[in-house]
């Protein structure tokens, strides 16, 4: 088990949303620019939105498609949605090569490496990267190789608080303890005995409710391999 060393400032979560069964026509904000939106925000694709030169707005829908828009826009989100497309697996997989893609095309170098995760809810702590987290459940880190019985320890970059423990040897995975001020966008540096994983940590929010939805969220922000973890999950039921 882990044990917390140093915490100074701690607060909780900040980006808690109410969840509940979506409505056909709601929609989650995963970003915004220039809006008064927040991630996890819902919003009613039936209704006209507004948006002016330079405001974007990417949405998710119960099916896990996503909507980019930009201004001017003034119209229904659900008039921009694709349409056909109930094969979710499918949907959802198109989106993670369109975002690999998109990195491509202007330049970007991926951090994070393509590795085959165990499930869509471990943190990789061997490649640096971004991981994605659901609010209020359990962060387990895992690793891909070297099993060695070691210390690990995790802190935000600013090193504001720590926590350290210990990582039992032939164990691949380890959970976090429940009570980290974890916060989404921001970067924390996992040490696996010596060994040094910068991570960036994207927080689920509760309003997003269903599997397909979460491998949309997951691709959008970054998390492919979580994405195909999902995905690869989802195929087999």
């Amino acid at each position: 088990m882990m044990r917390r060393i140093v915490a100074t400032g701690l607060s909780a979560l900040a980006l808690v949303v109410a969840g509940g069964a979506a409505h056909a026509t709601e929609l989650i904000v995963v970003e915004s620019h220039g809006l008064r939106l927040t991630p996890g925000e819902p919003v009613d694709g039936s209704k006209p939105l507004t948006l002016l030169d330079g405001q974007q707005v990417t949405l998710l829908a119960s099916n896990g498609q996503i909507i980019r828009l930009e201004g001017p826009f003034n119209a229904a989100p659900d008039s921009q949605a694709k349409g056909g497309g109930t094969d979710v697996r499918s949907a959802v997989a198109a989106l993670v090569t369109e975002r690999q893609a998109r990195t491509s095309e202007v330049g970007v170098v991926r951090g994070e490496a393509d590795v085959k995760l165990p499930n869509p809810w471990v943190v990789d702590v061997t490649h640096p990267g971004t991981s994605c987290v659901e609010v209020g459940k359990p962060v387990v880190l895992w690793r891909s190789s070297d099993l060695s019985d070691t210390q690990v320890s995790i802190a935000p970059a600013d090193r504001s608080w720590s926590v350290s423990g210990h990582w039992p040897g032939g164990a691949d995975q380890l959970s976090m303890p429940a009570n980290l001020p974890l916060r989404d966008l921001k970067s924390y540096v996992i040490n696996v005995g010596g060994k040094l994983a910068p991570v960036t940590l994207r927080i689920i929010p509760a309003s997003v409710t269903n599997d397909a939805m979460r491998a949309g969220w997951m691709s959008e922000v970054g998390c492919d391999n979580q994405a195909s973890a999902l995905l690869a999950m989802l195929g087999k039921k």
